[in-house]
Protein backbone atom coordinates (compact mmCIF):
# COMPACT_ATOMS: atom_id res chain seq x y z
CA UNK A 1 0.00 0.00 0.00
CA UNK A 2 1.48 3.33 -1.03
CA UNK A 3 1.42 6.54 1.01
CA UNK A 4 -1.62 7.96 -0.79
CA UNK A 5 -3.60 4.77 -0.16
CA UNK A 6 -2.59 4.88 3.49
CA UNK A 7 -3.77 8.49 3.72
CA UNK A 8 -7.06 7.52 2.06
CA UNK A 9 -7.57 4.56 4.40
CA UNK A 10 -6.83 6.76 7.41
CA UNK A 11 -9.42 9.32 6.33
CA UNK A 12 -12.04 6.65 5.64
CA UNK A 13 -11.30 5.12 9.06
CA UNK A 14 -11.79 8.49 10.76
CA UNK A 15 -15.03 9.10 8.86
CA UNK A 16 -16.25 5.60 9.77
CA UNK A 17 -15.76 6.35 13.47
CA UNK A 18 -17.91 9.46 13.11
CA UNK A 19 -20.47 7.57 10.99
CA UNK A 20 -20.87 5.08 13.83
CA UNK A 21 -21.99 7.94 16.07
CA UNK A 22 -24.25 9.46 13.41
CA UNK A 23 -26.03 6.40 12.06
CA UNK A 24 -24.81 3.38 14.02
CA UNK A 25 -22.73 1.94 11.18
CA UNK A 26 -19.98 -0.33 12.41
CA UNK A 27 -17.50 -0.04 9.57
CA UNK A 28 -15.15 -2.75 10.86
CA UNK A 29 -16.10 -5.24 8.13
CA UNK A 30 -15.81 -2.63 5.37
CA UNK A 31 -12.49 -1.33 6.69
CA UNK A 32 -11.13 -4.89 6.85
CA UNK A 33 -12.22 -5.34 3.22
CA UNK A 34 -10.33 -2.17 2.23
CA UNK A 35 -7.27 -3.28 4.17
CA UNK A 36 -7.28 -6.77 2.67
CA UNK A 37 -7.86 -5.80 -0.97
CA UNK A 38 -6.10 -2.46 -0.86
CA UNK A 39 -8.28 0.64 -0.56
CA UNK A 40 -8.01 1.83 -4.15
CA UNK A 41 -8.59 -1.60 -5.64
CA UNK A 42 -11.49 -2.38 -3.30
CA UNK A 43 -13.30 0.90 -3.95
CA UNK A 44 -12.75 0.61 -7.72
CA UNK A 45 -14.13 -2.95 -7.69
CA UNK A 46 -17.23 -1.77 -5.84
CA UNK A 47 -17.70 1.02 -8.36
CA UNK A 48 -17.42 -1.42 -11.27
CA UNK A 49 -20.11 -3.57 -9.64
CA UNK A 50 -22.30 -0.50 -9.13
CA UNK A 51 -22.27 -1.05 -5.38
CA UNK A 52 -22.11 1.60 -2.68
CA UNK A 53 -20.71 1.16 0.81
CA UNK A 54 -22.86 -0.38 3.53
CA UNK A 55 -23.29 2.99 5.25
CA UNK A 56 -24.18 5.01 2.16
CA UNK A 57 -27.99 4.97 2.40
CA UNK A 58 -28.00 5.42 6.17
CA UNK A 59 -25.67 8.40 5.89
CA UNK A 60 -27.79 9.84 3.07
CA UNK A 61 -30.88 9.58 5.27
CA UNK A 62 -29.06 11.54 7.98
CA UNK A 63 -27.76 14.14 5.51
CA UNK A 64 -24.17 13.11 6.24
CA UNK A 65 -22.82 11.70 3.00
CA UNK A 66 -19.66 13.67 3.76
CA UNK A 67 -18.78 10.71 6.00
CA UNK A 68 -19.17 8.13 3.23
CA UNK A 69 -16.21 6.36 1.62
CA UNK A 70 -17.60 7.51 -1.73
CA UNK A 71 -17.34 11.17 -0.71
CA UNK A 72 -13.77 10.64 0.47
CA UNK A 73 -12.88 8.84 -2.77
CA UNK A 74 -14.34 11.68 -4.86
CA UNK A 75 -11.99 14.25 -3.34
CA UNK A 76 -9.29 15.70 -5.59
CA UNK A 77 -6.71 14.61 -3.01
CA UNK A 78 -7.23 11.01 -4.09
CA UNK A 79 -7.64 11.46 -7.85
CA UNK A 80 -4.49 9.45 -8.55
CA UNK A 81 -5.99 6.37 -6.87
CA UNK A 82 -9.02 5.94 -9.11
CA UNK A 83 -9.74 5.84 -12.83
CA UNK A 84 -12.37 8.08 -14.41
CA UNK A 85 -14.98 5.31 -14.41
CA UNK A 86 -14.74 4.83 -10.64
CA UNK A 87 -14.72 8.55 -9.88
CA UNK A 88 -17.71 9.09 -12.17
CA UNK A 89 -19.60 6.38 -10.28
CA UNK A 90 -18.80 7.96 -6.90
CA UNK A 91 -19.90 11.37 -8.16
CA UNK A 92 -23.05 9.96 -9.75
CA UNK A 93 -24.29 8.20 -6.61
CA UNK A 94 -23.47 11.23 -4.47
CA UNK A 95 -25.35 13.52 -6.88
CA UNK A 96 -28.36 11.18 -6.93
CA UNK A 97 -28.66 11.60 -3.17
CA UNK A 98 -28.26 15.39 -3.32
CA UNK A 99 -24.76 15.58 -1.88
CA UNK A 100 -23.73 18.30 -4.30
CA UNK A 101 -26.14 21.22 -4.31
CA UNK A 102 -25.97 24.64 -5.89
CA UNK A 103 -25.82 27.50 -3.54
Amino acid sequence: MNDLEQKFLQEVTEKAAEAKLVCGWDGAHFLAFLQKRGPARAMAEQARRGAVSEAFDRLAAKGRLDLSPEAVASKNDYADLFDDEAVNFFLEVLCEKGYFTAG
